[in-house]
Order: C-alpha cells, then sequence, then structure tokens
C-alpha cells in the first residue's frame, strides 16, 4: 500500500463566489461583546485556543462560538443584537466597522447548526452587500431587517421585518415581514413555508432579557421587538419567543452514484483484532446501483476491502462518504474481519483545477464511530458532523489550511480545530490539530491517530475544485473515533 501525499442568472452566481470566497481568520479584529451567557457556553478562537464565555467577554473576527446546553446573547460593534439558541455554533468570519473606508463594512457570520435572532445594526443599512448568515445549506442576504434563522435539517428564516434574500445554487427567495422561507438542502429552490424559523423557548425568567436598546430600520421603525416569555427588564424589550413547533425531519436527496474506476481513497480502517489502519491511498473502486461502495482494490498492491455490510453512505455524482461493519480486510497492516472502516471516494476523471482558493463547508458525514479493542461502543447520527475548510493550494507541495470539526458523539461534542498541508497537487495530510470535548471525552488528553496526517486527511475534486472530502481519526476516552465528512 502505497500513502499518497497528494492527490443561474448573475446574482445567484455572485452570491456563491463571494460564500466560497471565505474571508482570511488572519483578519482578527474586535467584533463585539457577550451580554449574557449561561450553561456551558464557550468561545474558541481561529487559533484554537479557547475562552470562557462571561459578560464582557470580547468578540474578534475569526471566532467560533458554541452554546452547548446553554444560550448567548451578543451585542455587536454596529449595534446589532445575536441571540443564540441552546446547541447552537456560530462562527464569525468578519465583522468590523471601525476604521473600515465607505463600503468596506463587512458582517459575515456563519451559522454551522443551531439557530439565532438577530436584529442588525448599521452594516448592511450602510453597505447591503456587506452583511450575510452563511449556512451549510444557503446564504442569507439582508435589507435591515429582524430574522430568526436555524440551521438544522436544512435552513428555515423567519422575517419580523424588512427582507431577506434566501439563496443557494437552486436559486433565490425574497422573504418579507411575517413570512418564512425553507430549502432542506444546498440545491433545491427556497421556498416560503408556514412553520417558522423552530428555535426553543426563551430561558427562563431568572435570566436577564436581551435589550434591544435604540435600533432602528430602514423604515425608521423601532428595532424593539415585543416582550415575550421571560418578563421584561422595565422599559427594555426583549426578542420574541417563535412557539415551539416539532421538527419533521428532512430526507437527504437521493444518491448520485460514482461510476466504477480508480481515484483517491482516504480511509479509516479498524480490524476486530483491534489493529487500525489509516491514511491516503489510491487504487480502484466499485460501487452499487445506490452508490454504496462494494470494494475496493488496492492500486499497487493485491490488497483491498470487501464484501461489507454499509449502514450509512452517500454520493451526489462527484464524491462518495461511506461506512463499513463486516466484510474482509487484506491490508497487511490491518487484516481479516473489518469492525469498521470510514471512507472517501473520488474519481480521477474529476480533476480539480489548481491553483484552490477558497473556503468549503460540510455538507454531509457519516455516522461518528468509536471502536475499543476491535469492538464498535458507540455509533453518532449520520450528517451529525458539521465543520469547514480554508484552502490554500497554489500548485506546487507549499499550500496550506485550515479546518475545523464539530463531531457529536455520546452525548457530547468532540471539536477539532488543526491545519492541514497539500501533497500531490489536491490531496491534504493533517499537521497539527487540537481536540477538545464538552463532556468527558478528551479528559485524558485526545491525540490524532492518522499516520502522516494527524487527526485528518483527504483530497479535493471535482471540476473547479467543488468537493473535497476528509476522513478523522483520533483517540478519546471512548477509543479510537472515526469518521468521514464531505464538503463544498
Amino acid at each position: 500500500m502505497q500513502v499518497i501525499h497528494g492527490l443561474r442568472s448573475a446574482a445567484v452566481a455572485a452570491l456563491l463566489l463571494a460564500v466560497q470566497a471565505s474571508p482570511s481568520h488572519a483578519q482578527a479584529g474586535a467584533a463585539g461583546t457577550v451580554e449574557f451567557a449561561s450553561g456551558d457556553s464557550s468561545i474558541r478562537a481561529a487559533s484554537g485556543q479557547a475562552r470562557p464565555a462571561q459578560r464582557g467577554a470580547v468578540l474578534n473576527t475569526g471566532d467560533s462560538i458554541e452554546t452547548g446546553q446553554g444560550r448567548m446573547q451578543l451585542r455587536m460593534v454596529d449595534g446589532a443584537f445575536i441571540s443564540l439558541q441552546p446547541q447552537s455554533l456560530l462562527r464569525l468570519d468578519a465583522y468590523t466597522t471601525a476604521g473600515a473606508n465607505a463600503g468596506e463594512e463587512r458582517g459575515f457570520l456563519g451559522l454551522l447548526r443551531g439557530g439565532l435572532r438577530t436584529v442588525t445594526g448599521s452594516i448592511g443599512r450602510v453597505n447591503r452587500t456587506g452583511y450575510r448568515v452563511t449556512t451549510p445549506t444557503a446564504t442569507i442576504g439582508i435589507r435591515g431587517t429582524e430574522f430568526a434563522v436555524t440551521a438544522d435539517a436544512g435552513t428555515r428564516v423567519n422575517v419580523t421585518d424588512g427582507i431577506v434574500a434566501l439563496c443557494n445554487t437552486g436559486g433565490c427567495l425574497d422573504v418579507g415581514p411575517g413570512q418564512s422561507g425553507f430549502t432542506p438542502d444546498a440545491t433545491t429552490q427556497p421556498v416560503l413555508a408556514f412553520a417558522p424559523a423552530r428555535l426553543p423557548p426563551t430561558a427562563s425568567t431568572d435570566l436577564p432579557a436581551f435589550a434591544v436598546s435604540e435600533q432602528r430600520t430602514d423604515g425608521g421603525r423601532s428595532g424593539s421587538i415585543a416582550a415575550a416569555e421571560p418578563a421584561p427588564v422595565v422599559g427594555v424589550p426583549v426578542i420574541p419567543v417563535v412557539p415551539v413547533v416539532p421538527v419533521i425531519p428532512v430526507a437527504p436527496p437521493a444518491p448520485i452514484p460514482l461510476a466504477n474506476g480508480p481515484g483517491p481513497f482516504p480511509l479509516v480502517l479498524n480490524n476486530t483484532g483491534g489493529v487500525q489502519t489509516a491514511g491516503v491511498i489510491g487504487g480502484t473502486f466499485t460501487f452499487n446501483a445506490q452508490g454504496a461502495m462494494t470494494q475496493y482494490a488496492d492500486c499497487c498492491q493485491a490488497v483491498g476491502v470487501s464484501a461489507g455490510v454499509v449502514p450509512d453512505f452517500g454520493a451526489d455524482g462527484i464524491i462518495a462518504w461511506g461506512r463499513w461493519t463486516g466484510g474482509n480486510s487484506t491490508f497487511p497492516s490491518s487484516p481479516g474481519a473489518v469492525a469498521n472502516l470510514q471512507y472517501i471516494a473520488a474519481l480521477n476523471a474529476n480533476v480539480s483545477s489548481i491553483p484552490i482558493v477558497r473556503g468549503f463547508t460540510s455538507f454531509a458525514s457519516t455516522a461518528p464511530t468509536a471502536v475499543s479493542a476491535g469492538v464498535v461502543v458507540q455509533v453518532g447520527t449520520p450528517n451529525s458532523v458539521t465543520g469547514s475548510m480554508n484552502v490554500n493550494f497554489t500548485g506546487g507541495a507549499g499550500g496550506t489550511m485550515t479546518y475545523l470539526l464539530n463531531v457529536p458523539l455520546a452525548s457530547q461534542t468532540f471539536t477539532i480545530n488543526g491545519t492541514a498541508a497539500q501533497f500531490s497537487t489536491t490531496a491534504f495530510l493533517g499537521s497539527a490539530s487540537t481536540i477538545t470535548s464538552t463532556g468527558a471525552g478528551c479528559a485524558s488528553g485526545c491525540t490524532g491517530n492518522i499516520p502522516f496526517a494527524n487527526a485528518f486527511g483527504g483530497v479535493i475534486t471535482g471540476v473547479g475544485a467543488t468537493r473535497a472530502g476528509g476522513v478523522y481519526g483520533f483517540d478519546s476516552g471512548l477509543g479510537k473515533v472515526s469518521g468521514a465528512v464531505v464538503f463544498r
């Protein structure tokens, strides 16, 4: 086995280009402050360093804000307010007004999961193209507004005042006051929906209210929103509560199988003897009519895997991903029965372009799995892993990238924050990582266990570099945790 060190309308097009060109986290600057935080909320800098989420804490461009079981309320530098719901992850891609020239204000937010409610500030009124909220399935542009958005099982936005544009590769939808827009995935045209954004109830009455102060909309209307569940502080309105509506799961789009053929193969394989093999290799794939890989043969030796059961998998015609149990491995380093195999498959025919300078956002994943002594001890939920990559591959072997993954498993979330390097054109191998957990999974420390790739390795594929996929693996208190995640 040889380890490969690499391998519609103008408006919609412009919007997608802007999303792909994610702002550099190097442009650090004060973005706002924490007005209130509860529970296990936390703030993580772009460097991976965590700090307490407490009242008065300064927020910087590049920070990732996670609420866990708690809640947070943020005041941004342009006067905007943001209320984050439990189990939310918000990334401040760029948020600045101070010192910016006219037209250079930026309010770029990434809601990777969960929900938020906001009253916007001056950004977006002075320069409306300077404000957007991206989710894994859509981008939201504004025209001076109040709205709520959730980013679980698709994207749903509910507008209180003003207008938002809900866009993805399927098209754009203007959503006005009292309306809700919805899209289940990144390629389906957004439509008007009856159910509002599904946010949990407001916190109990012993929590401080979310002050809106003297925010004003474009039409001069007060930005204050009528008080809802908790008793308001006298004279200060709070953000209202949208009634809880049972979430109806949205079925993922039907798989588009890849053709059989050769290509790069990032994988993590655990056999029942307790041995793990992992890396980015190359060989030939065989897929069934539904898109699941049924066999893999290495490019350079008579080794591979076959006859496995595929509990979850996906393919979109450009990249494929899946998780095996059972079957047989003939890899010399981990022969015999397969306990767990996590894979990404791409075809040599889907050639990426170079250079690649852009951001990627996750859109699907296999179920995270923990293996201990050759036995699967924990299995998470398919499509639950979220993350992003910022890539700067310039053509040789000197390209770099940063990545952030959030892996929910066994009532906690592991966060992998790291860097990777470019090898053999479009393959990447991790070079350093920081792994933490909201629970006890990393109490004794978590470390990456993929040879040559630390905790994460994979490949960028698709004509024009439209897809990326990788496998992660690390040692934890649960055992060896691994999975596969795909990006676009």
